[in-house]
């Protein structure tokens, strides 16, 4: 390949391809959802060996598929955003300890500011948790020989791997060069017993921290990590904040204002290279620690530096140079520099700060199959006097959020609108009002069923309106068991919601957006479920979402779709 431009995700999938990785898994959402993709173009027109796409139900499924693929010798990648991680978790937890007999990585995007997602958490805390190793790439150009590195790592210690990234990373362009990389060679030889329990927890658990002992050896040599300068103030810029850092410097620099500072780009955050940092600490007198998300990175060297009895302050998000929310502007990286260097204020001041705008402003696309029947919702319930309690799940049905509709009053995770109003009508249950929950197709599929089994047993009395349009559409029309296809484009049986609701014994309708007289009807239906759940299928594909046909899979339209979570 002649050096071209990529994101930041495409240029992670090129490490993966080039590693030799052959089981893709994930669940949608942004960031990470692109490395998907990019590996499947990427392996469309590369000689390498197949490699097999799947998306799973929910991330907890796609890690185990993943870590069954291991224990088959295949080397394998799990692409699964912030939020997704928690899903995984209960999975993570355990083959920590068990380990993989074959490469295992986790791409994982987190998503600071919010931009996409419901909350800008950092997901480095779990790898801490999880006494994992985790990387983060600082540029473009090197994402995929770091991507290549992790699972040379995952390989050698037998551990999933996680690479870290931001939103920012993802969408960010390098020029990446030809790489001859060589397929990642490993020992998946006798993988079974796969078991962690009680009765070897302790032996494993020791085990897992001493192949974290000897990777810190040897990230304390790793050439991801890097240093410029020899100032006494220095600037440790965490995986991509080193870009970050250095176009604020220059921009700096071209306003008549250098910046005398040690530049140090950090990629391997666990475990950290400890001797290393010792080494490029010791003599500075400040130390800026500018990372993304939480200050994690900053307690891990503030905790460092005591125990070295290094004589440099540390700074950061804990001592207010920089804010604890929010992703990182140049101006807010630029003011914290400010406070450690003679530049002028006029300098930072003018320097991007782009904010994530607060507030609920996403419109339905064109031809969306959803408005006809929040109108109807609406209207419905205004004729029948009575109030709308309103829980919905991300996704498409999020936009009723914010104006002209101002409907959907609950919205936190994945699924979890059937339990919010279940619990609500089962203890509240006030005659005037409406227990409403709104669950797209591909939320059916990844959690809220068995929120919904739930409320059965639970005798909960609610509405269930089930938003079918073919796929997960606010991520970009990525298939789900009910899609009538999978990731490979290939044709594959639906799974009827239908059919498994009829077997909850729930009284079920199914109608399209475009019956209006029937759309009407149907909601006053269902708005009268009375003493039990009842439950209404608008079933219509979304124009965004590719369909089956008889001559093979068909994309409707192609330019105009929001993406989202």
């Amino acid at each position: 390949m002649e050096a071209k431009t990529l994101t930041g995700e495409e240029a992670l999938a090129l490490g993966a391809l080039k590693a030799g990785v052959r089981f893709v898994t994930g669940y949608p959402g942004t960031p990470s959802k692109g490395v998907f993709k990019a590996l499947q173009e990427f392996a469309a027109s590369s000689d390498a060996n197949e490699i097999h796409f799947h998306w799973a139900t929910n991330e907890k499924v796609a890690l185990e598929l993943a870590i069954g693929a291991t224990l088959a010798g295949i080397p394998s990648l799990v692409c699964v955003k912030s939020v997704g991680a928690n899903v995984m978790l209960d999975a993570l937890m355990t083959v920590n300890l068990t380990g993989v007999p074959a490469p295992l990585v986790i791409a994982l995007g987190d998503d600071p500011s919010a931009w996409v997602s419901q909350n800008e958490q950092d997901s480095r805390w779990l790898a801490l948790m999880s006494e994992l190793p985790l990387f983060e790439p600082t540029q473009v150009e090197s994402a995929p020989e770091l991507m290549y590195f992790a699972f040379q790592i995952s390989a050698s210690l037998h551990l999933p791997v996680i690479v870290r990234f931001t939103r920012s990373f993802a969408l960010a362009q390098g020029l990446v060069s030809e790489t001859r990389l060589m397929p990642v060679t490993f020992d998946a030889s006798s993988p079974l017993p796969s078991i962690a329990s009680g009765g070897n927890a302790i032996s494993l658990h020791s085990a897992l921290q001493e192949k974290m002992r000897r990777l810190e050896q040897l990230v304390n040599a790793s050439q991801f990590n890097q240093v410029e300068g020899n100032s006494l103030f220095a600037i440790l810029a965490v995986g991509n904040c080193a870009f970050k850092v250095r176009e604020t410097l220059d921009l700096l620099s071209e306003r008549n204002q250098r910046v005398d500072a040690t530049l140090i780009e950090l990629t391997t955050v666990n475990p950290l290279p400890r001797r290393w940092l010792i080494d490029n600490l010791s003599g500075k007198s400040v130390v800026l620690v500018v990372e993304e998300g939480a200050p994690v990175v900053e307690l891990l060297v503030k905790a460092l530096a005591k125990e070295a009895m290094l004589p440099a302050v540390i700074r950061g998000k804990l001592t207010g140079e920089l804010p604890t929310v929010g992703e990182l502007t140049l101006r807010q990286i630029g003011k914290a520099v400010r406070n450690f260097a003679s530049i002028s204020p006029d300098s930072t001041d003018s320097l991007s700060d782009q904010q994530r705008p607060q507030g609920f402003s996403l419109k339905f696309c064109d031809g969306c199959p959803y408005p006809p029947l929040l109108d109807a919702l609406k209207r419905t319930a205004k004729q029948m006097g009575i109030e709308l309690v309103v829980a919905a799940d991300p996704g498409c049905a999020i936009v009723a959020i914010g104006e002209p509709y101002r409907l959907v009053q609950i919205k936190h995770s994945m699924g979890g609108s059937v339990n919010f109003v279940a619990a609500l009508s089962k203890f509240e249950n006030l005659s005037n009002r409406r227990y409403i929950a709104l669950v797209g197709d591909s939320d059916f599929f990844h959690s809220a069923f068995n929120g919904i089994v739930n409320a059965v047993w639970l005798k909960a009395p609610v509405g269930l309106i089930i938003l079918d349009n073919g796929g997960s559409a606010f991520t970009g029309g990525q298939p789900h068991p009910g899609s009538g296809f999978n990731a490979s484009g290939e044709f594959v049986q639906p799974v009827q919601i239908e059919r498994l609701l009829n077997a909850l014994d729930i009284p079920t309708q199914i109608v399209s957006s475009h019956d209006s007289e029937n759309l009407t009807e149907a909601t006053r239906w269902l708005l009268d479920y009375g003493d039990r759940i009842r439950a209404l299928i608008l079933r219509e594909p979304c124009p965004f979402v590719p369909v089956w046909t008889s001559e093979g899979l068909k994309p409707q339209k192609t330019d105009g779709k929001i993406v989202g979570e």
